[in-house]
């Protein structure tokens, strides 16, 4: 695993914040308005779900894709929709990184709890600083501990609950929170060490009952694979919309549609069509006639 100085640390939680100040997300929980986020920074956000397999041990979590082309840029963040909605947040969080890096390349993440490449432990690390700002977890536990940051007291269930409290309001993953809490030093290493063995996503475990207590409706749906196919359907209106000024043609929506698992007729667009396309023939046969 990669080590971060504590220079380098200062500076990706100072652009984290320099972005939640610039388009004013103040200090509190981002969670899913991070999806709001990309469509301000004019990101095309694309979902596609990997599973992993016997053929393939290790699948793409995330990816971050910049292209110019006429001077525009498109911007794309691919995320594998087979992962849990928590971890599919912090993907998309860990991709700003690289979005902000200003890459011409493609960067294809296969994202770990303890990345080697110093370039993927800067860009997790600012997805843990944007998603839940130091000065906000902080906040949080010296509001439930008397105003002391240091929970090397809490016994491990009440630190449980915490965890799933934070979970809940911040949407960042059970262990993501765990090291945020030791990178603050607010708890011990046999702390950290009994905390990371604990099987979150186990429905019978304590730490689920806790979240399902706490949050149900929420909690469940973190802990959801999605496996959706397709980009947010504000991007698909936009391919309407380029289609309907005559940007593009009905077979190039049609193609671009079908990347998205989309047809024509989910749109309401077949019938439409099919009558230009009537119109259009008729309209050749007069000519054809007047001709003759």
């Amino acid at each position: 695993m990669k080590r971060l100085h504590d220079h380098e640390r200062f500076e990706i939680a100072e652009l984290a914040k320099k972005l939640r100040r610039t388009y004013e997300l103040g200090m509190g929980p981002l969670g899913d308005n991070i999806f709001k986020l990309l469509r301000t920074l004019n990101i095309q956000l694309v979902r596609y779900p990997i599973a992993e397999s016997p053929a393939n041990t290790n699948p793409f979590s995330a990816l971050y894709v910049a292209s110019s082309e006429g001077g525009h840029t498109m911007r794309y963040i691919g995320i594998n929709s087979d992962d849990y909605v928590d971890k599919q947040i912090f993907f998309i969080a860990h991709e700003l990184f690289h979005h902000i890096e200003e890459i011409s390349e493609m960067v294809v993440c296969r994202i770990e709890d303890e990345p080697n490449e110093l370039r993927e432990a800067r860009a997790n690390l600012f997805a843990a600083e944007l998603l839940l700002p130091a000065e906000g977890l902080i906040y949080e536990i010296k509001r439930k501990n008397n105003g002391t940051i240091r929970l090397h007291g809490w016994r491990h269930s009440d630190l449980l609950r915490l965890i799933a409290e934070i979970h809940c309001d911040y949407r960042l993953p059970y262990k993501a929170i765990v090291r945020r809490l030791d990178e603050i030093e607010s708890i011990k290493t046999s702390q950290v060490e009994a905390l990371m063995t604990e099987d979150s996503r186990n429905p019978v475990g304590m730490y689920w009952k806790y979240g399902m207590v706490i949050n149900p409706s929420v909690f469940e749906k973190l802990n959801t694979r999605t496996r959706e196919i397709g980009a947010d359907g504000e991007n698909l209106n936009k391919l309407i919309e380029n289609f309907e000024a005559s940007l593009i043609s009905r077979a190039e929506l049609a193609e671009d549609l079908e990347l998205f698992h989309k047809t024509l007729e989910d749109f309401g667009l077949e019938d439409s069509i099919a009558e230009e396309e009537d119109e259009d023939l008729a309209l050749l046969y007069t000519e054809e006639s007047d001709e003759d």
